[in-house]
Formats: C-alpha cells, structure tokens, sequence
C-alpha cells in the first residue's frame, strides 16, 4: 500500500475524532483501503480493495478444471455453492492512530467474515472467529504501536471444503468499523431498549446500559439520556448521576414518552436513544434507534402488531446480493428489501443465518418484518466442514453476539434458533433447544421463539416431535400444510406458520392463514433467487413414459435413516448441474424482476386483480417434470413465433367469478374462475394481442391484462434503480439492461450480446442475466440478455463527479447513461 493512503486513514481517523459528535467515533468506516491476496500461504502478491468484499466471486482458477468466470468444476461446494469455490483469502491494511487519541481505547468491529478467520495486528494474534454469520469484536488497544505510527492488521479467512447447503461467499463480506472509545464508556452493542406497558396516550421506554470501566479505579459518572424523534427533536431526557465500579457495571433508567408515533409495516416510525457517560476520561455518547411497537400472538387471535391483526405475507431469503456475491454493500442490501416491499411482502425469514447490520437497518426503515435466524445445524453437520464442527463450544458465544447486535431493531419480530435441524424428535435436541430458549431470556423476553421443522428430520414420528415443539413459542412448519387442522384439533394452543413453502402450493397455505388464526403467515422458498442449491426450483421435459414419480416431494427417505447420516444420503442423491449455478425457485429472479410464480402470488395477496402466462410449446411425445420448488415454464410472453396455429396452454390467474379472454379483439372464450384462482385455456397461437379480463358478478370488467406480440429489437434501455450516487463505496446503481421493439415493448423472444463499459468516477462491478445456465456472463464487460434483460452493477468511486455508462450490441444503436456522483454529505 502507498504511503499516502495510510496518511490518509490516519487524517480520517483524526478528522472523526475532532469534528464529529461522539457517535461517529465509534462508527468510523474501517471498510477501505485494504489489500487482498488469495492462498494458503501468505501472498506475495496483493491487490487493493474495499470492503465488503467476496473473493469467491472472482475468477476461478485450476489447472486441470473447467472454470467460467468465478465458476468451477473443481468446487467444494458443487450444488450447494453454484459450483463457486472458496478456499483462504488474506487481508490487510495499514493504519495509525492520531496521538490526540492517545487515552482512547481502539475497538475494530467485524460485522462478518465466512467462515473462519484469524486476525493478526502488527503480528500478534488478536482472535479467531468460527461461524461466518455472526459479527465480532476486537479491543486492538494492547496490540497497538505508539500513537502516529504504522499499525498493520492482517485477517486470515478459511472457506474450506463442503461447509454450506446454499452460496455462503468467502471473505471479508461484510463492513468493518472502528471505534475510538474512552476507558469508560458503553460497552459495545451496551445498550438495550425496550418498550413495554404501551397505551394509546403515552409509552414506558426501558433503557438498558451496559457499562466498562477500564481505569482500575472507581469514577464519578453522569449517564444522561435523550430520546429523539424520527427529525432529531428532543422528546424527552433523563439525567443520573453515577458511581462506576472498576469493570463492567449494569444501569437501567425508565423514561415515558407522550402519543409516541408507534412502528409498523405501514408507518415505520424510529425513535432514538441517545446514551452519554460523562467521566473524568472524557464523554461516550451512543445512539440506538428503535421503534414503539407491541407484538402479540395466540392461536385464538393469530398475530398482532400494535393490536392489528397482521398475516405474514412472507419469503425466504438467503443473504446473496445476485452477482455480487455475498458482499453486503448497503446500497445492495437495502434494494433487496425494497424489492420485497414493492412486490407485497411484509415480512422476510433471514434463512438461515443472521443478517447483516446494513439488512436489517433497512428493515427497520422500510416497514418490513424479519426472522432473525441463528443457524443451520446443531450437533450433526449437514456438510463435513461446516458450523457443526464448532456448535457445543461457540454457540453460546456467537448466540449472544446476535442477540446483542440484533435486540433492538423493531423490524425483527421471532428469534429463531435453527432450522431443519436432525433428530428433532431426541432428547438431546429437546434439551438443546430448551438450553437455547432459556440463554435467549437473558437478553430478550419481548419476541417469540421458532424454527422451522420439517417432518422427515423428526424421525421416530411426526407425534414424537411434541416435546421439541414445546420449546417452541411459534412453531414453524416446513412444507406441512396437510397438518394444520389435524395439530391444531391435538395442540388446540399451538401457533404455526409455514416458515418453508413451495411456490405452486401458495393456494393451499395462503387459504390456511386467512381462514385459521392460528396459521399466521406463509414463507415461500424462496422470495428471490439465488446463487447456489442449483435447479430446486426447475423443470425439464422427458418421455412421457419416463416420468419420475416423487420428483416434488421432499420425502421418500429411507426408513430408519439415522440423524448423522440423514444429510449424507441426501447429498449422495443430488446429481451433478453443472453447467446452471442459480436455484430457479424464487418468486423474483435474481436480477429483481417478478417471474410466472410471483404474478401468481399478486392475485393470491390481492395485489393485482388478474395476470396471465402462457405455457411454452411442449415439444412433441414428451411431459413436464417440475420439481418441488419449481413451476411450469409459462411466461407472461405472446411471442411464439414457428407455433402458429398450434394451441397453447394460457392461464389466468384471478379471483373474478368469470374470466373473458379476447385474442386480436374478438372474444374467444368465457368461463368461470378456475380452481385455485387459476383458470386454464387453450388457445390456437396467432400473433397480436391477447387480452385476460377479469368479470365480476355483475358482468363488468374488474380488472384486465394484455399481452402483446412483439417485433424484433430496434433499442437498447437503461434503467438505473437511483439517478443518482453518492462518492461512497457503499453506495451502487444497479442497471436494468432491456431490449426494447420500435414500439417500446420487452423483446423477450430476441436475445443479444450487450458489451457494457465505463467512464468516470465509477467501475463495473457485477454483470449478468436471469438464466441459470448462465454462468458465462457472470461478472463480464459483455453479457447476453435474456428473455429480453440483464443486469450492469456500478460502483463509484470516492469522488465527487459522473459515471458514463455505455451499453452496445451489433446492429442496434448505443445507449449511454450518465449518473452523477454527488459529495457525501
């Protein structure tokens, strides 16, 4: 690294110590100006980066394998991990601390690294971390040299061999903070705010704080506490003076607040808690956001926020941001679940593991409900190397941390304490799960405790499963909507939800939740697609007389199956995929656009009053196979061009008492609403237009959708998700690539080449396409559309100016862009 730059993050470091309020010195932005090599060994060569990074989204390497892009056939992870590799990445970086910061204690917050990692400062080890999911903390202070002198920080992360189910990423993936703190101060993640005995007029908040004094010595201290408004008004304040005790010293001080603006899915109001130590070592200041929201279940009133009764329209979803990897750059997070509040969810299950801090501040902000999912497996590993290796002896810890960094973001809603996890039905994991339970009443006793359990793992019997379920609070049934009623009329006071469902099952567990209050919601898997767990969702076409039975059943194991070895038949059965790398079973494809399923789940939540797809031609003799999580390959598409005059499968999707479907003006058909609000035509193909609508009761037109045949591409779109970035290397634009026909409709039967470049104060970072087999344009400067689309991902630079983005393709017109880069304010 030059020598400039560690001037420069020793000028930044004194900068945020003299002319930012106090809360900005414990957030100091650790996440640029590193270096990364990639290897067992220490590397010889480095290569700048910024934070968050992934470095198994960078090219593959192998001497003897087929590798595309950051894909190989030599991957640990094969299925599971999108054929992506992981492998040891090293990191470092060069500081110094300004000599006005000589008294301050030096705090270095990770907010995740997967999976293994060792850091390193000015060569001495400082600590390993085991689970790759949950953030850690180091104090760097007695590793540090002298004020104003290079300091080194080097961070050693393992990905080795099959540890994952999903896409996990490798590295640093997450943001990094500093904080320069006084040797009396809040401890980190110290404070805890709560808000019980809410009424309509007025609100008791409970502020929790966690106190370290490092001194040695007994201090005088003056805790002084303010709540502020969503604008920074002061509503109210508290001040206490206080004796702190050498060591960690526990304060609690209750505040009311009149006619608070209460938190909900639909008016996401925050609050903050601004927590000041006044000592003779100087002043701490911490502000903790929070919202005054009440959570209430039973199986008599199902689910309630703040006394409304809410059904859970909810997804799951893995923690990938598409082509970027794993890295959880905050503009990357925050589009996600803006994504998922634009296409009607309102709640999202973190599967299966926390989420980053940059996630769930845009939960809290956006209205959207989480559960906050601690880990995947327990005492038996469901891959070789993963976190089962290390759950007897880190789970309290890395427990503890979630809870800590997590408590106070009034978007999360559940703690859930694993998932699918083996033998559910022992008295080991009973026990485990009660130990849990309880660990988890030290810190929170506000949320309800779940997991999602599905029937094969509780082997033995479903019936014996009822003691685990006990230590349960809402229990979350896998792919189990046959068992609703039959619980329900033997568990009269259990609640349930789907917390895993497939997409062609909606019907089935959205009518549950809105006939039975103790149904309270439905998580599909999976609201977006992912990297990884390759083709769960897909489907292929054989011999009619060939069809596999079971193929959407995740049942048929063998009897007797032992909890060890349950995860290892499972593997043995899943066949080699490659070349696709993406799951194909999200309601939103993985550059964010609504697929066949999605527009299903619209009319289902009543989100749109009709929408409809159209089968692709079949090939002759032979039958769809659509896996478990998969649906049939229909497209909201009327361009099939070489099927003319042949019939096509068309569905319909509404729950109007009749549906008219009308092709080049003139009706051609009229029925009644299919089952499962689906209803099925078949219509002899021609080109034009071919119109859905929807008839209410009365006989008028209640709503209506229109498919268009489209001519061949004659431009090239561009349409960034924001106009404008700022200079900050958390911040992107994500470029919808579309080809549109002279009449400005999606060319989705014409597919291109697009070559992508860029000038300015910006760069490319992430590129490619919706299709699962399309690992050849991940992360390219030229990538193909499909289905008419693709995707540019752009990254500025930290300075202020414009990004020239330009997208050509042979026998079409170049389309620029220019975003400007605004200052950070």
């Amino acid at each position: 690294m030059e020598p400039m730059n560690r001037i420069g993050f020793m000028i930044s470091v004194l900068a945020a110590a003299c002319c930012q309020h106090a809360f900005a010195q414990r957030d100091i932005l650790f996440s640029q100006g590193w270096e990364f090599g990639r290897g067992a060994a220490e590397p010889i060569i480095w290569t700048p980066v910024d934070l968050p990074h992934d470095f198994s989204m960078m090219p593959a390497y192998s001497d003897s394998a087929l590798c595309v892009g950051p894909f190989s056939t030599t991957s640990e992870g094969k299925n599971h991990t999108g054929y992506t590799k992981g492998g040891t990445g090293w990191y470092r970086k060069h500081f110094a601390i300004s000599p006005s910061n000589a008294d301050k204690s030096v705090i270095i917050d990770f907010d995740g690294a997967y999976m293994e990692t060792t850091v390193w400062i000015n060569g001495s080890k400082a600590i390993e971390h085991k689970y790759g999911y949950t953030p850690f903390c180091i104090d760097a202070t007695p590793y540090l040299n002298a004020p104003g002198e290079d300091n080194l920080i080097m961070v050693r992360v393992d990905n080795i061999g099959a540890n994952s189910r999903w896409y996990s990423g490798s590295g640093i993936y997450r943001n990094v903070r500093m904080h320069l703190v006084p040797k009396a101060r809040l401890a980190q993640w110290g404070v805890s705010v709560t808000t019980p005995n809410m009424r309509k007029d007025d609100a008791q908040v409970n502020i929790d704080i966690s106190l370290i004094n490092e001194t040695g010595q007994e201090l005088d201290a003056n805790l002084d506490i303010k709540i502020l408004d969503n604008k920074g008004a002061l509503v109210t304040f508290l001040k206490k003076p206080t004796r702190l005790q050498p060591g960690t010293s526990p304060q609690t001080m209750t505040l009311r607040v009149h006619q608070p603006s209460l938190w909900s899915v639909d008016t996401p109001t925050l609050y903050s808690a601004m927590v000041t130590v006044e000592t003779a070592e100087g002043k701490d200041t911490y502000i903790q956001p929070f919202g005054f929201r009440k959570i209430e279940y039973s199986a008599e009133k199902g689910f309630l926020i703040n006394g409304t009764p809410t059904l859970l329209r909810g997804g799951c979803l893995h923690h990938d941001n598409g082509f970027l990897g794993a890295a959880a750059i905050k503009a990357a997070e925050v589009r996600r679940v803006k994504l998922m509040k634009e296409n009607g969810y309102n709640a999202i299950r973190c599967s299966h593991n926390p989420p980053s801090r940059e996630f769930l501040e845009a939960c809290d902000s956006l209205g959207m409900l989480v559960i906050d999912e601690f880990v995947d497996m327990w005492h038996h590993y469901k891959n070789p190397n993963d976190y089962a290796q290390y759950f007897k002896d880190y789970w309290r810890g890395d427990l503890e941390s979630m809870l800590l960094r997590d408590r106070n973001h009034p978007s999360i809603v559940m703690w859930s304490i694993g998932n699918e996890i083996p033998a559910s039905s022992t008295d080991e994991i009973s026990e485990t799960a009660q130990e849990m339970r309880e660990f988890i009443h030290q810190y929170d006793t506000t949320r309800p405790i779940t997991q999602g359990v599905p029937s094969f793992l509780a082997l033995g019997g479903w019936a014996k499963s009822a003691p685990y379920f006990s230590n349960l609070d809402i229990c979350g049934y896998n792919y189990l909507a046959d068992k609703y009623v039959p619980d329900h009329e033997q568990y009269p006071d259990r609640i349930m939800y789907a917390s895993e469902s497939y997409p062609r099952d909606a019907y089935k567990h959205w009518r549950a939740v809105e006939d039975h209050p103790w149904v309270i919601g439905d998580f599909v898997w999976t609201a977006m697609d992912y990297i990884g767990e390759v083709a769960v969702g897909h489907s292929q076409y054989v011999d009619e007389l060939n069809q596999r039975p079971g193929l959407q059943d995740r049942d048929g194991l063998p009897e007797g199956t032992q909890p060890e070895h349950l995860f290892d038949l499972m593997n043995s059965m899943a066949p080699d995929k490659w070349p696709l790398y993406q799951s194909g079973c999200g309601d939103i494809d993985i550059i964010g656009h609504k697929k066949s399923q999605g527009l299903y789940r619209d009319v289902l939540w009543g989100n749109s009053p009709i929408e409809m797809v159209v089968h692709e031609p079949v090939p002759e003799g032979k039958i769809e196979e659509v896996t478990g999580w998969g649906w049939p390959r229909e497209l909201k598409s009327w361009n099939w061009e070489g099927s003319e005059g042949r019939p096509l499968q068309v569905h319909v999707f509404s729950s109007a008492p009749r549906i008219r479907l009308l092709l080049n003006g003139e009706q051609i058909d009229e029925r009644p609403c299919g089952e499962a609000m689906i209803t099925a035509f078949d219509v002899t193909y021609q080109p034009g237009e071919l119109k859905a609508q929807a008839i209410d009761a009365e006989g008028a037109i209640v709503g209506e959708t229109v498919l268009t045949t489209h001519s061949r591409p004659t431009k090239i779109q561009l349409n960034p998700d924001q106009a404008t970035v700022t200079a900050d290397r958390n911040d992107l634009v994500f470029i919808d690539i579309s080809l549109l026909d002279d009449k400005g409709n999606l060319t989705v039967a014409n597919d291109e080449l697009c070559h992508i470049s860029i000038d300015g104060e910006g760069e490319l970072v992430a590129s490619g396409n919706a299709d699962i087999l399309g690992m050849a344009d991940v992360n390219q400067p030229s990538v193909h559309t499909y289905r008419g689309r693709a995707q540019a991902i752009v990254r500025p630079f930290a300075k202020k100016g414009q990004i020239s983005v330009k997208v050509s393709s042979p026998g079409l017109p170049t389309s620029t862009l220019t975003i400007p880069v605004m200052s950070v304010e």
